[in-house]
């Protein structure tokens, strides 16, 4: 019977809204006048207590008879008895002089009597009680009440079902057999938001930091109990909270539940105990029941420099060690209700009867049971489990087993993930006794956990990777090839969290002593510091270190040309492909970025496809990038590598805006924030607000998409990263462009082509210029715009895109008059129709919709413009349909020259601006209406009297109005 001083063992109320709405419930039908009882039950740690105060804090206008039992008056007849009715017994006067002398009697003696006539007694005096008024008769842990007050509360309890009288009460698991009738409430396990959000409570209050991670770990072992949860937490120290110290397995727990159950414990025999152990240290073990510890008979003294976590241990017994392997060893943990048994398995019943099984064992009888286990684990063929106890039950460090452990974290991966590889390297770290292979385990460890996900456990543990400058370790493991493979994590995740050039900075020193001793790895550092330049918007820099990559892998002559070294030659085609498509040098790039794309699609591993994503994007491949994005987004999860994830999602998102899929562009998007944001990768972060802001914006979502921007912005301002504020200084002049803001959005654009680091990027600057030739010819401002297309054809001529050349064609249609521009636009709808993207078409013909209808041919016009309608109301881009609406209307009703009185010779925005002064609108209404200056809207409407030869708002009215 596991039992802790009521006073103090109140578990926070956490995930049990429907237990208090049944409290609640039971509190009003006594103050209508009604009645009930309810018994309360569950584990220890549920929270039983917690509910029954709960009660009586919201018992207002009732009368509370409450006692709160306590295990050691359970040997005290009538001790909880007394106790509930103290605070009633100046109405024993009203009570009949039999039950009034039969109730004195027994509370002044002890002695009960005959057991009904006291039951009536104390039943007659809570009915007078309530008679006053509703009346609320709490016990908690009844189980634990003397036996006596168990059977008159009981008699009570089942038959106060009315007269406005509530009887809670509270119990272990198991229903005790003097309560059967009673409605019973059982506290389930909490779900594991409620656990985290209470963990998280404790750790603010005791203004301690606990990572997510470590915060999951503790909520799972807890199995849903919260006082288990708060013990946990008590057992975690503070570099173990932080994550840069990885969590007992199992985790150790402190606090007053444990301590009880390390007495239950301590009171059996010692067979049991040993049992017990095994069965914490392993719950999968093969066949606990059958499987006797034969070395605990034999296990060896503690070490005395080895800190014990109780009193010493009781002296080696061989006649009591031997015994584990009686089957009826359990049988006594079962008795104590230690012990829950299933179909499967033998298991501890409560997570902190396990935490207290294994960690208030001594250390010998710890690693005697890890070694047990170990070899069981061998015999069922199960390598990892056995090497992770060999571990455990090393006292000392040991290379042999640091080893295997070390091995067998690089093969977790594919089994579990990086969150537990980072586990078995640290602790293979512990086990080394070389500094420079003891720093070489803990930088592995610390990548496993930046690639699960976990970033701040990642820098702690690196902040542990200190080896002496000048030690060779017996593997000939230099020190400083610790302090780069260190370096180069640290600049990756500046890369992603961090200040872009910090990385570039960083990682330059880096590559230049690894340039002769390590070229592959060198070639790797080049890569990491290619992509911080390239991500702050540095070309110049970029190109540079692509040019030392080059010289790096030059091969001698008759050396193959890295066919050994696939990496080698990804890392290098993907480099310089992508500084040749920066440069201008097109074709060279789309050749080198294929060759990227097929050494990527060989090698597989996440990291090898991500570069293979980049390389399909930038070639113009969008069929291939979703292809490989997919691809490395189902290898990264299935590792556990969370880490890259949003990266990926990043270019998969790219893609689905270059189809105009918004739907699934936006869905992608809007994970690889998530993702980003729970792995701390603030410069991811900062792409996907980009491009949910680019989804906005051709949504019409203004709200949104300034709000994305705007976040985005600010972010790369502050970490100095180009490429996510140049697309979200995109997604802002689309707004524009969609808005009818068609100068605004030139402005804009003009400046996004002209960026420098840190606030554009070649690719952007590239692919805005289609929208740049648009803004600057609707919106009449005077942009040099040819130089750009001639670039963007170059590309598009290059990758073969067929969106692309038409996006080309269309550029040049717009650029030109008459019957030439119409050739151009044929040509772009040519074009599209062997493309894939429905909303780059539907633009092309709203362009050429517009241009048609001023050049009098409606009736083609209106055909072009209705198509684009209905594909821009399909795909949801409200601002570009309302934009081929509004020409469709101008056409209908348009066959009108400058003589007729026609609007037809009016630009979309000054139709717009047109129709607003019609409706009554005064210039600085329509300037407020449309995101226009006051002085935009008088030039344009002077500019409508003039076309349309009138001079005044009536005359206006008349032409544009209803």
């Amino acid at each position: 019977m596991i039992s802790v001083n009521p006073l103090t063992r109140t578990t926070p109320l956490r995930g049990r809204d429907h237990e208090l709405r049944t409290v609640r419930d039971l509190l009003d039908a006594a103050r209508s006048g009604h009645g009930g009882g309810l018994l309360v039950t569950g584990p220890s740690g549920a929270g039983r207590t917690s509910l029954v105060e709960r009660a009586v804090d919201e018992s207002h206008g009732l009368t509370v008879l409450r006692a709160r039992a306590a295990p050691g008056e359970g040997r005290l007849p009538l001790a909880g008895l007394h106790q509930l009715l103290r605070p009633a017994l100046h109405r024993l006067p009203r009570l009949r002089p039999v039950q009034r002398e039969t109730l004195t009697r027994a509370l002044d003696t002890g002695d009960p009597g005959a057991p009904l006539p006291l039951a009536n007694a104390a039943l007659g005096l809570i009915a007078e009680t309530a008679a006053e008024g509703p009346l609320l008769l709490c016990v908690d842990d009844f189980h634990l009440l003397d036996a006596p007050s168990r059977e008159t509360v009981a008699f009570a309890a089942r038959r106060l079902t009315h007269d406005g009288a509530a009887v809670l009460l509270s119990a272990r698991d198991g229903d005790p057999d003097r309560l059967a009738g009673i409605p019973v409430l059982r506290l389930r396990p909490l779900r594991e938001e409620a656990v985290l959000d209470l963990l998280s409570d404790a750790s603010r209050e005791q203004a301690s930091e606990l990572a997510a991670p470590v915060a999951v770990t503790l909520a799972r072992a807890a199995e849903g109990n919260p006082r288990a949860a708060l013990e946990l937490l008590e057992g975690a120290g503070p570099e173990q909270r932080t994550g840069a110290v990885a969590l007992d397995q199992p985790p150790r727990s402190r606090g007053e539940l444990t301590d009880a159950f390390a007495t239950a414990l301590a009171g059996l025999p010692r067979a049991t105990r040993l049992a017990l152990l095994r069965v914490a240290a392993d719950p999968h073990a093969p066949d606990p029941e059958s499987a006797a510890p034969a070395e605990l008979a034999d296990w060896d003294e503690p070490d005395p420099t080895e800190p014990l976590d109780h009193a010493a241990p009781e002296p080696a017994d061989p006649g009591s060690g031997r015994d584990p392997a009686s089957p009826d060893r359990f049988e006594p943990a079962r008795r104590a209700g230690l012990l829950t048994d299933t179909r499967t398995r033998t298991d501890l019943a409560h997570p902190l009867a396990r935490s207290a099984a294994y960690h208030r064992a001594s250390p010998a009888e710890r690693r005697s049971v890890h070694r047990d286990l170990a070899r069981s684990h061998e015999a069922a063929g199960d390598d990892g489990r056995a090497v992770w106890h060999r571990a455990l039950a090393a006292g000392a460090p040991d290379e042999r087993v640091a080893a295997a452990l070390h091995e067998q974290a690089r093969r977790a991966v594919d089994r579990g993930g990086h969150a537990p590889a980072s586990l078995l390297h640290e602790h293979a770290a512990r086990l080394t006794s070389d500094p420079a292979l003891r720093g070489l385990r803990l930088t592995d460890a610390a990548r496993s956990a930046w690639l699960s996900g976990d970033p701040d456990r990642a820098r702690r543990v690196l902040a542990r990777v200190l080896p002496d400058q000048d030690t060779v370790g017996p593997g000939h493991v230099e020190a400083h090839t610790v302090q780069v493979r260190a370096d180069l994590l640290r600049a990756e995740m500046d890369l992603r969290s961090g200040v872009a050039i910090d990385a570039f900075q960083l990682l330059g020193p880096t590559a230049d002593r690894l340039a002769l001793s390590d070229p592959g790895a060198a070639l790797r550092v080049l890569l990491q510091a290619g992509e911080a330049s390239c991500l702050s918007g540095d070309h110049e820099r970029f190109f540079a270190t692509a040019r030392r990559a080059g010289d790096l892998v030059a091969e001698p002559p008759g050396e193959p040309d890295g066919a050994d070294r696939p990496w080698d030659r990804l890392v290098l085609d993907y480099m310089t492909g992508k500084a040749a498509m920066f440069q201008g040098r097109h074709r060279e790039g789309v050749v080198l970025l294929e060759r990227a794309v097929e050494a990527a699609d060989r090698i597989g591993d996440p990291q090898a496809l991500v570069l293979g994503v980049i390389a399909a994007l930038l070639r113009g491949d969008h069929v291939r990038t979703r292809a490989l994005a997919g691809r490395a987004a189902s290898a990264a999860r299935r590792t556990g590598a969370l880490t890259l994830v949003p990266q990926i999602l990043e270019f998969l998102t790219y893609a689905e805006m270059w189809f105009g899929r918004l739907s699934l562009a936006e869905g992608s998007a809007a994970e690889g924030l998530r993702v980003s944001l729970e792995s701390g990768q603030d410069n991811c972060a900062s792409h996907h607000r980009g491009a949910l802001a680019f989804v906005a914006a051709i949504r019409g979502d203004e709200d949104a998409c300034r709000e994305h921007a705007g976040t985005a912005l600010a972010q790369a301002g502050e970490h100095d990263v180009g490429l996510p504020a140049g697309l979200a200084a995109w997604a802002l002049a689309l707004l524009d462009l969609g808005s009818g803001r068609t100068s605004e959005a030139a402005m804009r654009l003009r400046a996004l082509a002209r960026s420098g680091p840190g606030s554009g990027h070649a690719a952007v600057r590239l692919l805005i210029t289609p929208h740049l030739v648009e803004a600057s010819v609707r919106g009449g401002v005077a942009v040099r715009v040819n130089e750009a297309v001639e670039t963007f054809a170059s590309w598009a001529e290059a990758t073969g895109q067929d969106t692309a050349r038409a996006q080309v064609m269309r550029c040049r249609g717009l650029l030109l008059e008459g019957e030439e521009a119409n050739r151009y636009f044929e040509s772009a709808l040519d074009l599209h129709s062997s493309g894939y993207c429905d909303f780059e078409e539907a633009r092309t013909r709203l362009l050429y919709g517009g241009h048609l209808r001023r050049s009098r041919h409606p009736g083609r016009a209106r055909e072009h413009l209705h198509t684009a309608m209905e594909v821009l109301d399909r795909l949801g881009a409200r601002p570009w349909a309302r934009q081929a609406r509004e020409e469709l209307r101008a056409a209908r009703g348009s066959t009108a020259t400058r003589e007729s009185g026609g609007v037809d010779l009016l630009s979309p925005q000054q139709l717009r601006i047109a129709r607003h002064v019609a409706d009554g609108a005064t210039n600085r209404e329509v300037a407020a209406r449309l995101f226009l200056s006051t002085r935009t809207v008088d030039h344009h409407l002077r500019n409508i009297y003039s076309r349309l030869g009138i001079r005044s708002r009536v005359e206006l009215s008349r032409l544009v109005g209803p």
